[in-house]
């Protein structure tokens, strides 16, 4: 990748061409620039840093739910880059959930392909998923890890709740969050937790201290 890629990708984005866009990441993946890259260069800043020149409120609240679904399609469509890839997959299972409330769900998808490119047996089951529903297919799976991805702070309460629940009915089973929620720190005091998360150097790291 170069330096104006992130301005080019930019530039289709803020046109809202879902075709130009999703075009570009798959050329740059075709051409065999790593996916993690790809997504850390280019397609989480795009999130992150977006920002509505319209200073009409809700014209910038349908552009930003318009990008979001154009990343979604980009992450669906980049899949089976990770498929061809990934060198193994390890004996771990990782279950990634969005707790109730929670709608903002690109991190966890995000956080699914990194699992599954390090080699994880890995399962995303949806945004606002009720705890009751995390917990059932929990007994279902019998994951490893449960990864809970946050973005806004206000589902805190509903996450330590659900923390609580993962700690009561599977004592052993580990816990991993992730997400923009938890970058302050007095947000992790709030939950019970085993692993903090937070990129795909994260994520690789986590894999070589489990499977030794």
């Amino acid at each position: 990748m170069n330096k104006n890629d992130y301005k080019t990708f930019i530039s289709f984005l803020e046109k809202e061409d879902k075709d130009q866009a999703l075009l570009f990441i798959l050329g740059l993946l075709e051409k065999g620039e790593k996916l993690q890259e790809v997504y850390e260069k280019l397609v989480i800043p795009s999130l992150l840093y977006f920002e509505c020149p319209d200073k009409d409120e809700e014209i910038c609240v349908w552009r930003e739910h318009t990008r979001t679904s154009i990343i979604r399609t980009i992450l669906e469509s980049s899949y089976k880059y990770i498929i061809s890839a990934r060198s193994e997959i390890i004996d771990k299972k990782v279950m990634v959930v969005c707790p109730q409330e929670e709608y903002h769900e690109i991190g966890a998808i995000i956080a699914n392909h990194y699992f599954s490119l390090v080699g994880f047996k890995s399962a995303y089951i949806g945004a606002n998923t009720p705890n009751e529903d995390i917990i059932s297919a929990a007994r279902a799976l019998n994951p490893d890890f449960i990864a809970i991805s946050v973005t806004n702070y206000y589902n805190l309460i509903v996450t330590k709740r659900l923390t609580q629940a993962i700690r009561e009915d599977f004592p052993d089973m580990k816990i991993i969050l992730g997400g923009q929620a938890f970058k302050n720190e007095k947000s992790l005091e709030q939950v019970e937790y085993d692993y903090l998360l937070s990129s795909f150097e994260d994520i690789e790291a986590f894999k070589n201290e489990v499977i030794k």
